[in-house]
């Protein structure tokens, strides 16, 4: 009977030392306006809320082949009470100011966000509806 209290005992001492986790469901996709945990104490999240889409279509001949940009926000809590901060990144044809890695430090935590796609592609004949969209977001808890 001790052995038994003494593992089920181990098991919640290790379990309750492990770092707070990045919800890394499906591989890092989330939906346009999808809110994924990103960090459990404190608490914090990541909002994919709004994305533009100038890429060049399939097929297409273009003269310059644009970018994806999305927007994110940041919510969470921190000793001064509930934070939020937007954050714009971007993938293709991009100026100086945007960029498809962003270090951030946010809620006593530091993060690097890697914007690896977004997806759909756009196409010649098919007009882009926002709610369509994904993005492949790798978070990294430095």
């Amino acid at each position: 009977m001790k052995k038994i209290y003494l593992m089920f005992f181990a098991g919640l001492v290790s379990f309750a030392c492990q770092k707070s986790a990045i919800d890394k469901k499906e591989e890092g996709i989330i939906r346009y306006k999808e809110t994924i945990v990103i960090n459990d104490v404190p608490r914090s999240t990541l909002t994919f809320f709004d994305v533009s889409d100038s890429r060049c279509p399939e097929g297409a001949q273009c003269i310059v082949a644009g970018n994806a940009a999305v927007d994110l926000l940041l919510e969470g809590v921190s000793t001064e009470g509930r934070i939020s901060k937007k954050i714009k990144m971007c993938l293709g044809d991009c100026s100086a100011f945007l960029a498809d890695t962003v270090n951030e430090k946010f809620a006593g935590n530091d993060y690097q966000f890697i914007l690896k796609s977004v997806t759909p592609v756009p196409k010649n004949d098919t007009e882009q509806v926002k709610t369509d969209y994904t993005m492949v977001l790798e978070i990294k808890n430095n």
